[in-house]
């Protein structure tokens, strides 16, 4: 009845969205790419390159850099991001069809996915961005009846606040006392062989020990990463999502000439901004203040130009053929995203930290390649068995339980 407070029940595997499956799953394999390289270098060598051992950056390692750099870095995360601030809006417009209030759902659903992500910063990896997702999507929520064109105006709105904290700041870098300049390049950008040695050695340490160096990591990106960076881009990208899905692009009910303009600008803008900024960041050597605040800003925008390609793409494929064996099987992998998500962290810090295999900066860029490909291939496997037996992945259905407040059906 309208004005219920009851909770919505959640989405049975027949009534979920194939194309946005396909989507989901496409994102979180391909966030593995670079996420990889915070598992297993030192965390400034995923910023800067030149950052730890430059000498072995030649051959086939310079190319897995680039080709990495090019195609997959901000493009995936772009696409999980916009694909949440759709979710967003298709639970509220399940409520509205069933003439119940989703604020109740979404505040218990995002406040569930901030502890998940808070655990899973503190226990495996910093990197995390579940926690970045449940708080940028409590400030979203409130923009979800808004029209595509005023979601539009707005993502861009953040994004481009975003850019200009980060353009501010480089300009501002003259007024700085040199100590602190000097201070933060060497904390983020070219830290000490010292400081690269004393990484490494907490990493290849048992558990308890890794946390003195992973726990002020995460609390940093959660933080000061957090206000001056991530939640202008989340929060934008979300606001595209929400515009997107509003305007039927993730569903693949768009004409496929709407789609050719995503691929036709989105690539076409992109791929340049993306490719020129890696000719001057090597032209200028990787200088902090230039390719820090500068430079990154082109891989910034050019990250979501390409990412709205990709989903174009994508889509026109899904359109042509919406039930090959690849999209099937990416879609599967993409109903487990959260699980998928979070078993990449358990796979990656057992190969990289010391209460596993202990292989932190042991390994090439190459080699790196190798692995991702094999886990890959091990997500694509077990998503389709798990499917087999059960309704949700094993994180989707503990986060749906802990939502709903009681244990939701599990088996097929």
């Amino acid at each position: 009845m309208a004005g219920s407070t009851a909770l919505l029940q959640p989405k049975t595997l027949e009534k979920r969205i194939f194309s946005i499956d396909v989507l989901r799953g496409l994102a979180v394999l391909g966030i593995l790419i670079m996420n990889i390289q915070s598992y297993a270098l030192p965390a400034s060598a995923y910023i800067n390159p030149t950052s730890y051992d430059p000498s072995s950056l030649v051959n086939y390692d310079l190319w897995v850099y680039l080709l990495s750099h090019i195609f997959a870095n901000g493009k995936f995360l772009a696409i999980f991001s916009m694909l949440f601030g759709a979710g967003i809006i298709m639970i509220s417009n399940k409520a509205k069809k069933e003439q119940m209030r989703s604020g109740e759902l979404q505040s218990k659903r995002l406040l569930w996915l901030l502890i998940i992500g808070i655990l899973h910063a503190y226990l495996l990896w910093y990197g995390d961005i579940l926690v970045a997702y449940a708080i940028c999507g409590f400030f979203m929520f409130m923009f979800r009846s808004r029209r595509a064109k005023t979601l539009f105006r707005l993502g861009i709105l953040f994004l481009v606040i975003g850019s200009a904290i980060s353009l501010v700041l480089g300009y501002s870098v003259p007024f700085w006392e040199l100590a602190e300049f000097e201070q933060l390049r060497a904390d983020i950008w070219l830290p000490t062989a010292e400081s690269h040695a004393e990484e490494i050695e907490f990493y290849r340490s048992n558990w308890e020990r890794q946390m003195f160096l992973r726990a002020p990591k995460a609390f940093e990106m959660q933080t000061v990463v957090f206000l001056s960076d991530t939640f202008w881009k989340v929060s934008g990208l979300m606001l595209l999502g929400m515009a997107f899905y509003k305007k039927r692009v993730f569903t693949a009910k768009q004409s496929r000439k709407y789609y050719r303009k995503m691929v036709i600008y989105g690539i076409g803008l992109g791929l340049p901004l993306v490719a020129i900024g890696l000719i001057v960041n090597f032209h200028y050597d990787w200088e902090f203040r230039k390719s820090y605040y500068y430079f990154s800003q082109l891989n910034y925008w050019g990250s979501v130009l390409m990412a709205i390609g990709y989903i174009g793409f994508i889509m026109i494929l899904v359109k042509l053929n919406a039930t090959n064996w690849i999209f099937t099987r990416l879609s599967q992998v993409g109903k487990l995203a959260l699980t998928n998500y979070l078993m990449q962290s358990v796979i990656c810090s057992f190969i990289f930290y010391g209460h596993g295999m202990a292989m932190f900066a042991d390994l090439d860029r190459a080699f790196l390649a190798l692995i991702v490909l094999a886990i890959w291939l091990i997500q694509i496997a077990f998503s389709h068995f798990w499917l087999s037996f059960f309704r949700f992945g094993l994180f989707e259905w503990v986060w749906r339980s802990l939502t709903y407040g009681k244990f939701q059906p599990m088996i097929r």
